[in-house]
């Protein structure tokens, strides 16, 4: 009698929901350069211990946690981890996840751990079974997508605003022809096939994959740490509209456009990886379970770290001559506290004993967005973990000021659309032609150092009266908030 494998059950869409929204918390968000703070690279992991954390990036990125194991043997040769660190390790773990002896901790440290190899996705099989670097053909198409739908004013050629990414990618896929001279034939009809909302596009896709409920997260967090930085931006909108109550879904549609290009992927190699990515299914559909190893490295980390207290303890505890009461510092330096500035000012202490560091805050306690005299965009001057609860903007509502600002308006605009003309892809061979001749002496002043830029003049900042922002009011120009930042507040602040 002949036996198939049972078809699998086609997941839900409350489950597909559930996992995409597990997944895409397992992510970092990834502030932009304007507002660049340090995030913690394992935020989506926090609340998970060490070694469990270890086997889920090992399996979604393929990466180690820990350092390698002669890191810690050097450290110990070098006596600044101790057996009494170790055996403190050792004794903190639980039973059931440490070496049976101190000895076989010891000698663990000699023998490195298995290399970390993430679960294949469907374009590295694709790959292996063609020839073909299909990981690399995804990756530089959807960042040369995203490069365009992320821009905020610096692109030549911006993509047009107000829609959604899958939309937008859609849009752009259907009339690609790179994947199509690559191999992958039919690539823009299938995209033109694919449904026009994201919401049934995922569906679709998951259904396409053959991905069972169990196997859901698991490869949604493998295909989102392949975006790299691309992941991590969408998840920042995501949490700057978590922020205020909303919400956004640019990386759940991120997710979406990776998971159609699987799709395609699969159908066209399906004879020759079919097997395989089954197998990967399977492999996604396990519970994470940390290994011997994985506990191993903890209990290494974990002696690593208490080697490190113990020496600041022993630090603090060092009496320390105090300086004389009258002593006036050489240079008293203040900085932003920040973790950034730490670097510096150790720095800067330890040259020289006559130089003093403060660090204070550098908004005052005071979280306030601003919009400068003749601009558009709100910047938000306060720390960029927190939301602005003060808004101001400049001038006085008075006709004078009304003026003057939408004249420094017109300017500024003015000003980019002619620079834009001058670098766009038609008019710019024509235009150094034409107009070349003209800026010989710009081009003699910046040469000898003769150019000077103006110091901003602008009025006194206020903050904005509801008489403002009325209906009838002459001035609402003079202190809108046309809510070009992504943490600007829309509406009467």
């Amino acid at each position: 009698m002949l036996m198939t494998a049972p078809k699998p059950q086609v997941p839900g869409r409350e489950a597909i929901v559930a996992a995409a929204h597990d997944a895409t918390r397992a992510i970092p968000p990834l502030w932009p350069l304007a507002s660049s703070v340090a995030v913690n690279p394992f935020l989506g992991q926090t609340g998970e211990p060490l070694a469990v954390t270890a086997a889920r990036l090992r399996r979604a990125a393929g990466i180690p946690l820990t350092m390698p194991r002669r890191w810690y043997l050097e450290r110990h040769h070098g006596g600044e981890l101790i057996d009494k660190d170790l055996a403190e390790a050792l004794e903190a773990a639980p039973a059931s996840q440490r070496p049976q002896t101190f000895a076989a901790l010891k000698q663990a440290m000699r023998v490195e751990a298995p290399p970390a190899r993430a679960l294949p996705t469907v374009a590295e099989l694709a790959g292996e079974a063609s020839g073909i670097d299909w990981q690399a053909v995804v990756d530089e198409r959807i960042s040369h997508w995203a490069a365009g739908y992320f821009d905020q004013g610096q692109a030549l050629w911006a993509a047009a605003e107000g829609r959604g990414a899958y939309s937008s990618w859609r849009t752009v896929a259907m009339h690609d022809l790179t994947p199509e001279i690559l191999g992958l034939a039919n690539f823009a009809k299938t995209v033109a096939d694919t449904p026009e909302t994201a919401e049934a596009a995922f569906i679709d896709a998951v259904q396409l994959l053959g991905l069972s409920e169990a196997a859901l997260e698991s490869c949604f967090h493998r295909l989102l740490t392949g975006l790299g930085g691309w992941g991590q931006l969408a998840r920042y909108r995501l949490w700057q509209a978590e922020l205020t109550g909303g919400t956004d879904g640019t990386v759940t549609e991120l997710l979406t456009i990776r998971l159609v290009w699987d799709a395609a992927l699969l159908r066209r190699y399906q004879q020759d990886i079919g097997s395989r990515w089954r197998e990967t299914v399977i492999a996604h559909a396990e519970p994470i379970a940390a290994s011997a190893e994985d506990h191993i490295d903890a209990i290494l980390q974990e002696a690593t770290e208490r080697a490190a207290q113990r020496r600041l303890r022993a630090l603090l505890a060092e009496a320390r001559p105090a300086a004389p009461a009258s002593s006036r510092p050489a240079m008293q330096i203040a900085f932003c506290i920040d973790v950034r500035s730490e670097v510096f000012r150790r720095a800067l202490e330890t040259l020289d004993s006559g130089i003093s560091t403060l660090g204070f805050a550098g908004f005052f306690g005071m979280g306030i967005a601003h919009r400068r005299f003749g601009s558009d965009v709100v910047e938000a001057r306060l720390p960029v973990l927190l939301q602005p609860a003060l808004f101001t903007c400049s001038g006085e509502p008075t006709p004078q000021t009304g003026r003057a600002d939408r004249a420094a308006r017109i300017a500024s605009r003015a000003k980019r659309a002619w620079g834009r003309f001058r670098l766009a892809a038609i008019s710019s061979f024509a235009f150094v032609e034409a107009a070349g001749p003209v800026y010989v002496g710009k081009l003699l002043r910046d040469a000898l150092g003769l150019t000077r830029t103006a110091a901003p003049n602008d009025p006194a900042p206020r903050r904005p009266r509801k008489s403002d922002l009325s209906s009838g009011s002459r001035w609402r120009r003079t202190c809108s908030w046309p809510c070009r930042s992504p943490r600007a507040s829309p509406g009467w602040c």
